[in-house]
């Protein structure tokens, strides 16, 4: 059987980097695509400066879109109109401002949200909520205070330069100089004083010393009871030791404890399973990956229950997780990820005036969680647990020495995939393929929500681009590094 030819491996070479540039270009996409659904709101800020299309636009530190373009406003300053994503609506009352994210100057556009229940159209006018100063009238404050200390500095030079000043200097400095000769002529006529108040000291001292000799009687007294607690100790001890003496003749209720060979076995046995407990901690092989993942398909016909179309299409999701292996055929899964789908929530607004009840659907993004259980029987393993804040089992076959992967996971059973299509949901049904070609980076692709796009007539799949790595792979990249000390 022949080789595969060169021809051919240059071949698939350039369409994986054509693929791969292709995915990285998409991943680093500024803005709003032309084939997401949108619409344009437009917002006059004071001065530009910092922005530039592709800049994001952001609702509480969510991106929901971006700058489109910028231009002179009706009045002084710039206006700004800003492609906001269909699935974000924004009620009337609703506010735009300018948020530095450093102080290079470069700023992102805030949306603040209102309460109106009337939403904005498609090209209205948001109110501009404030304008955050800039480096130039940072700059100015600077310099007013530059000002500040050149005068300070003046004002000083002038005091210390002053004639007047330097003759109160000189004058004060003399008065010194008196005061000290004086204290030298107080010291010279008072020495006699002095004398005398070192010879009160003396005979201070001299009293002390016979205070000393008479309690030194009381202290002998206090030595001999000493010697008497002293002695009691030695007693105590003594019937320590005939105490311990009893407990190693196995006398008693603790003798027999101590000296019973079935109490040290169980004592044993307990440390050993303890030794056993953390041995089996320690063997535990941690492996580290993340992937990112570019949803895309078909929109649902259904706009009544897709309000936004199509769930996760135009979104990305990214995955960070840990795997916990205890045996070559078992291991802990744990995942933190932004699956574009976030939560659902249903807001249900009574009109008075009509007589009806206005039911709308809020998509808010939110981090999910996993921990499953893994086992593995040859080249079939199967997960348990909790998948992506929910209930969730999966199965995966694996070949090619385990670099090619099909994976298959169902999960949201009681919530469902899509909430606002029913009270209990339809499950999520996932199915991949992944392959790795080169060592712990791996690429993927598959299909999301299966069962409910083919409920409701549309489709919808994902790109992903992935890496892994355990402690051998740092400790290979370590070696491999020309280090020296």
């Amino acid at each position: 059987m022949r080789g595969i030819t060169t021809e051919l491996k240059v071949g698939l070479f350039v369409l994986g980097a054509i693929a791969l540039i292709a995915g990285a270009y998409v991943w680093s996409y500024d803005g709003v695509r032309k084939d997401e659904k949108s619409y344009t709101l437009l917002l006059d800020v004071a001065d530009s400066g910092g922005v530039y299309p592709g800049t994001e636009v952001r609702i509480a530190g969510v991106e929901v879109g971006s700058v489109e373009s910028i231009a002179l406003g009706p009045r002084a300053g710039a206006r700004l109109t800003l492609r906001v994503r269909d699935r974000y609506q924004l009620p009337v009352d609703s506010m735009g401002e300018l948020k530095a994210t450093g102080l290079l100057g470069d700023y992102v556009v805030r949306l603040v949200p209102g309460s109106e229940d009337e939403l904005l159209d498609d090209g209205d006018l948001i109110a501009t909520r404030s304008q955050p100063g800039d480096i130039d009238e940072i700059t100015r404050n600077l310099e007013k205070v530059s000002d500040d200390v050149a005068a300070i500095t003046a004002v000083l030079r002038e005091v210390v330069e002053n004639q007047d000043n330097t003759r109160h200097l000189e004058a004060t400095l003399a008065n010194m100089d008196g005061l000290t000769d004086e204290l030298r002529l107080l010291a010279t006529q008072n020495r006699g004083d002095i004398n005398a108040i070192v010879d009160s000291v003396r005979r201070l001292s001299s009293s002390l010393e016979g205070y000393t000799a008479d309690i030194a009687g009381d202290i002998d007294e206090e030595m001999d009871l000493l010697k008497d607690l002293t002695t009691d100790l030695d007693d105590a001890v003594g019937g320590m030791n005939s105490i311990v003496d009893k407990i190693d003749a196995g006398e008693g209720t603790l003798g027999a404890l101590v000296n019973d060979s079935t109490t040290i076995d169980n004592l044993n046995e307990t440390i050993e399973e303890v030794q056993f407990a953390v041995n089996s901690f320690t063997r535990l092989r941690p492996e580290v990956y993340y992937h990112g993942r570019f949803f895309f398909g078909s929109q649902p016909d259904n706009t009544d229950i897709f309000f936004a179309g199509n769930p996760v299409a135009g979104s990305f999701s990214n995955t960070v997780g840990i795997r916990l292996r205890a045996h070559e055929d078992f291991w802990y899964i744990f995942e933190i990820n932004d699956y574009p789908n976030g939560k659902v929530n249903r807001r249900q607004t009574y009109h008075e005036e009509l007589g009806t009840v206005e039911t709308r659907w809020i998509q808010e993004g939110v981090y999910r969680f996993t921990f499953q259980l893994s086992k593995r029987w040859g080249p079939m393993s199967f997960r348990l647990g909790i998948k992506e804040s929910g209930g969730g089992i999966g199965a995966t076959f694996w070949a090619w020495r385990d670099r090619l992967q099909v994976q298959v996971d169902a999960f949201d059973f009681f919530y469902g995939s899509y909430p606002s299509v029913g009270d209990s949901g339809i499950p999520n049904l996932r199915a991949l393929v992944r392959v790795e070609p080169v060592r712990n980076v791996y690429f993927e692709g598959g299909m999301e929500q299966i069962v409910l796009g083919a409920k409701y007539g549309y489709a919808t799949g994902f790109i992903g681009l992935g890496f892994h790595f355990t402690d051998d792979d740092i400790k290979w990249v370590l070696n491999g590094l020309p280090l020296s000390f």
